[in-house]
């Protein structure tokens, strides 16, 4: 915003408190960085050698100053006209929301997120307009989603009324979904993503929600309809693509759309692709922390394992647990083991994951691998073991509880089969399920995409910036936050 030469600016006193949300006074916070400076650059450089206290100041002092621009210049015009004939007041919100953004990462770098909800509390008097009351509760209800508490965010996410297909406010429905996904009737969920999909310009958020649609079709035994989201959106990708080449977080997320097209279809090329493009993603080892390698060379091992690549998926799912120690990974590289016949080996990579500190669909994952290869092992007391811990998994979606059933029956075949002295089929279902998708197929999508968090995974002075990032990408332009 340009502030007008003949109007004085609305300076905050001395002793008024920091317009940035410190808590501290003007004179003590943001005051010496003002008027004048490079808004929206100064944070650039610190934050490219991870000085995050300093990029911690020069984002306050950018939020600081914006606000004080929005007081000199909007504040006026709002006396004298209905906000909704202000466009300058929308364009202040939208500026402000982006440096609450950017302000949300830097206290996340710091390992500071836990002060953030009173700094929020204290931008509500930023901007008087119900809008952006509106985002500060957006924001409360992420750090709160961001820190881990879900009933916090649950409830700030309350305050913002029912959230349906009416809602303009993209963020909000990501949100949304991230926390109460669980929950969402899947014709609410459907009618969700169709509504990110209409309101978001960004190809990551188009290519993620037209995933997160097509697995939900194809869970729902609705293959055709997943079949035609996916190739729309992998044609949509492609163009786009080839006008302006992927930003690596955009590439990832294609990466698990052409493996979700790969599965409702079923099409090898489209593993065969995606393995390809996280093979270089992985590469990249400036761009990711471990943990964001770590999740690329699970997903690297899933369409390398859907590929029938086994030897290459279980090297895959062993880098990706030495990068982020995901029990997972050593469930689906034993299975790999096992569909190499190197069943002893697979046996013992199982038998080292801590079954009672998996979560619900990684239970049932260990369970069924762990029954393949006492089948393989011919062992009917570890048989019976995973026959047990089968059963006491209760899935979360009615497919799945459908499959566990067929899985449960399938192993009380084979058990038979065994105890009679006779060999076991090799086509049985539980080596099936080692070749086709797993629980982990299943996710719901979150703020920064399907089943993984980039603000644990982008080594970013800014990884809330997922949205205004895309806006860039979108542009062509490169991200400073690199």
């Amino acid at each position: 915003m340009e502030t007008t030469a003949s109007r004085p600016l609305n300076m905050p006193r001395r002793t008024d408190p920091c317009l940035c949300g410190s808590g501290k006074t003007f004179r003590e916070c943001c005051r010496d960085y003002l008027p004048g400076r490079l808004m929206h650059e100064t944070w650039q450089q610190p934050a490219r050698k991870k000085q995050w206290l300093k990029v911690l100041k020069a984002l306050r002092a950018d939020l600081t100053q914006y606000t004080i621009y929005h007081r000199t210049n909007t504040v006026p015009l709002m006396r004298r006209l209905p906000p909704e004939a202000l466009e300058i007041l929308s364009v202040d919100i939208d500026a402000l929301d982006e440096s609450v953004d950017q302000l949300a990462g830097a206290y996340w770098q710091l390992d500071r997120l836990g002060e953030f909800p009173l700094v929020l509390e204290r931008l509500r008097s930023n901007i008087d307009d119900p809008r952006w009351q509106r985002k500060v509760t957006y924001h409360q209800a992420m750090t709160a989603h961001l820190v881990g508490d879900e009933d916090g965010a649950r409830r700030e996410l309350t305050k913002l009324g029912p959230i349906g297909v009416t809602e303009s406010d993209v963020d909000v429905i990501q949100l949304h979904l991230d926390i109460n996904g669980g929950t969402i009737a899947l014709v609410d969920k459907l009618l969700l993503y169709d509504r990110v999909l209409v309101l978001s310009s960004s190809r990551t958020d188009r290519i993620q929600y037209a995933a997160a649609k097509a697995v939900e079709l194809t869970v729902a035994d609705d293959r055709d309809g997943a079949v035609a989201t996916a190739d729309a959106a992998i044609t949509a990708a492609r163009a786009s693509e080839a006008e302006n080449a992927f930003y690596p977080d955009t590439e990832l997320w294609f990466a698990k759309l052409l493996e979700v097209a790969g599965i409702a279809k079923p099409e090898r090329a489209h593993f065969e692709e995606a393995a390809e493009r996280l093979t270089k993603l992985l590469a990249m080892t400036d761009h990711w922390t471990p943990l964001g390698r770590g999740h690329i060379a699970r997903c690297l091992g899933d369409v390398l394992r859907l590929a029938g690549r086994w030897e290459e998926a279980a090297d895959a799912y062993r880098i990706g647990f030495n990068l982020d120690a995901n029990p997972a990974c050593r469930i689906f590289e034993a299975s790999c083991r096992l569909m190499q016949d190197r069943k002893a080996e697979a046996l013992a990579v199982i038998e080292a994951v801590p079954f009672d500190d998996l979560d619900v669909p990684e239970r049932a994952d260990y369970a069924i691998a762990y029954a393949a290869i006492a089948i393989g092992l011919r062992d009917i007391d570890r048989l019976d073991d995973a026959a047990a811990k089968l059963k006491a998994v209760t899935p979360i979606r009615q497919y799945f509880a459908n499959k566990n059933l067929k899985y449960q029956l399938a192993i009380e075949r084979a058990r038979a089969t065994i105890v009679a002295g006779k060999p076991v089929a090799r086509s049985s279902r539980l080596l099936d399920w080692i070749s086709s998708a797993s629980r982990w197929f299943m996710v719901q999508p979150n703020i920064a995409g399907i089943g993984f968090n980039v603000n644990a995974m982008v080594d970013d002075a800014v990884a809330l910036r997922r949205r205004k990032r895309a806006r860039r990408e979108e542009a062509g332009e490169e991200d400073g936050s690199r």
